[in-house]
């Protein structure tokens, strides 16, 4: 595990009260690969429903294991924890990690939402979470609940936005409702994962819309 103490807090810097995180360099890192779960709201427009749900499921339950193996302790892990120790967050240290959550919201966003719906709440917290981590880390001063602050949220609501209105379907008066909303589940998640209420909530708003315009 990274030893070092970070520079900055995920959102508020080195404000009093504010929780340990990894340093901003391994955050960097984290976020860069996060851009990788991209394939998940893309892929649901080029394959089947079933694959929309089955793939992202498989690779959750792959990431479960190496969580489980991870958190048990499980020898198998020294094959893979000199790689992923320097980007797993201190509260994940005896938790599941964020990508873990990510990958079962994959799956389930498909399973109970329209593909745009599906769609939009994914690209909300993979680029959402992504510009308001590197922000909020960077410049947030003002702090709003927790560790979350003002310009750490501002990015969460703008990098989403911009995701969510380029789904396919989704036109822009939803898209800033549905950000909006994400924005403030994101804000105020507090033991439920934001990888999980950010898509869900999203999702659900955007599926809401959407069945309503076409009844």
């Amino acid at each position: 595990m990274v030893t070092g103490l970070p520079e900055m807090s995920r959102r508020s810097g080195s404000m009093p009260g504010s929780t340990p995180e990894l340093q901003y360099e391994f955050e960097v890192w984290r976020k860069l690969l996060h851009l990788f779960a991209l394939s998940i709201p893309v892929g649901y427009h080029f394959v089947g429903h079933l694959a929309a749900i089955l793939i992202p499921a498989v690779c959750f339950a792959v990431a479960l294991f190496a969580d489980l193996a991870r958190l048990r302790r499980w020898s198998i892990q020294r094959f893979w924890l000199p790689i992923t120790s320097p980007i797993i967050r201190p509260k994940e240290s005896d938790n599941f990690t964020g990508a873990t959550y990510i990958l079962a919201s994959g799956a389930i966003c498909p399973a109970i939402f329209q593909v745009p719906a599906a769609a939009a709440g994914m690209a909300a917290i993979i680029l959402g979470d992504i510009a308001a981590a590197l922000i909020g880390r960077r410049w947030g001063t003002h702090r709003l609940v927790g560790n979350k602050t003002f310009e750490g949220s501002s990015g969460f609501l703008v990098a989403a936005f911009l995701g969510i209105v380029a789904v396919p379907g989704i036109g822009w008066p939803l898209a800033l409702v549905a950000a909006v909303v994400g924005t403030i589940a994101e804000a105020i998640s507090g033991k439920v994962d934001d990888n999980l209420s950010v898509p869900l909530t999203v999702g659900l708003t955007c599926h809401l819309w959407l069945a309503r315009a076409i009844s």
